[in-house]
């Protein structure tokens, strides 16, 4: 099931190779390097449904909780008593579709859910009761089955980003082979959901996290980018970075004018200009942005501690849009699972203001789905 709502409330030599080549074909990137347009749910229990959250670690290290999104109390997401979960975090197959291994590394279950308060209940934090290590580089499945003695009475759902109009790869920072929700039912094999991005996250005992912290695409409050009316990300990046293009993902409703991309300082001045042809982002709706690219021609070095902005712009006679996702840090996740130096605003007149969205304005908890690289 789809949904804009609010967020109340993933050996052997030949595995082995395939897991080291992940480290190899990063895509390096700076920004939030992701998009969504809202969230998906799958429910576990009915027609046998399990998920599988794959990850490629990117740290070494024991793994003391994972943070995930469910949804156990909402008609239609779930019912009854919320189902008996049994998560497990398993290897992977080694095979070109990446599945999960029969090996369980660790396993955990969530019963009586309902019993937590919100948004607990929501934002599931799962500790394995034997810590397992994780080795950077190699790709795991967290798993998720309903084990319930009537599934189809008692379940839940978890809950996902979701692109209306799946791309591949599903994110442009990520290889889908390192990072996908896959899905079975009764009598069916695993197989990955197009346009759906895990929402997780991995604490290990070293203090070090990551995972996807985003929690939710606020495509129901689009921006204008028109005449007056533009969007940007404001940032302050807190080391040197040097960038060589913007990405940003856009929706064009209509006209012919380029989209115009400003990288300046705090006080408005240039580091670079320059346009994208309409041509390359169709007319579509809000609800259905995509992904475009502007390379600089030069390399820039942003210097830690000054702050900055991406600015997206157009002439009146053209109209294009765009919308954050939400970081979800008033849910518990950390700053290493969501971009925390910068947020999205909108230009009011002559003023740039914060997001406004579910009945709150000036907003800090968005970003323009952007990257730099």
């Amino acid at each position: 099931m789809k949904r804009n709502g609010p967020a109340v409330v993933v050996y052997f030599v030949a595995l082995l190779l395939s897991q080291l080549s992940c480290v190899a074909t990063a895509h390096a990137s700076y920004g939030a390097g992701l998009g969504s347009d809202g969230l998906a749910n799958t429910p576990l229990g009915p027609q046998g449904c399990e998920v599988s959250y794959r990850f490629l670690a990117k740290h070494t290290g024991v793994l003391q909780q994972v943070r995930i999104y469910l949804i156990p109390d909402r008609a239609g997401y779930a019912a009854g008593n919320g189902g008996t979960i049994h998560v497990t975090l398993n290897g992977d197959d080694g095979t070109s579709a990446h599945r999960p291994s029969s090996t369980v590394l660790a396993s955990y279950w969530i019963t009586n859910i309902l019993a937590l308060p919100s948004p607990s209940r929501y934002f599931y934090v799962v500790k394995f009761a034997s810590a397992p290590t994780l080795v950077a580089g190699r790709l795991y499945h967290l798993v998720l089955q309903n084990q319930d003695r009537y599934p189809a009475y008692n379940y839940l759902s978890v809950d996902s980003l979701y692109h209306a109009v799946p791309t591949v790869p599903n994110q442009p920072t990520i290889s889908d082979a390192y990072q996908a929700v896959l899905m079975k039912s009764t009598g069916g094999a695993w197989a990955a959901r197009p346009g759906f991005t895990p929402i997780y996250e991995l604490d290990f005992t070293n203090g070090t996290s990551e995972g996807v912290g985003y929690i939710e695409g606020w495509v129901t409050a689009p921006q204008a980018i028109s005449g007056t009316h533009a969007v940007r990300e404001t940032f302050t990046p807190p080391a040197n970075v040097t960038v060589s293009a913007a990405a940003i993902r856009v929706s064009r409703i209509y006209g012919n004018n380029p989209l115009v991309v400003r990288l300046e300082n705090a006080n408005g001045t240039l580091v670079h200009q320059g346009s994208i042809s309409a041509l390359d982002i169709p007319v579509t709706s809000a609800a259905k942005p995509v992904w475009t690219k502007l390379p600089f021609g030069a390399a820039y070095t942003l210097l830690a501690g000054h702050t900055y902005h991406l600015v997206l712009e157009a002439p009146s006679t053209s109209l294009y849009e765009a919308f954050p996702i939400r970081k979800g840090y008033k849910y518990g996740f950390r700053a290493t699972t969501y971009f925390p130096y910068g947020h999205a605003e909108f230009k009011v007149s002559t003023a740039w203001v914060g997001w406004t969205q579910w009945g709150l304005s000036e907003r800090i908890d968005g970003d323009l789905q952007f990257y730099f690289n």
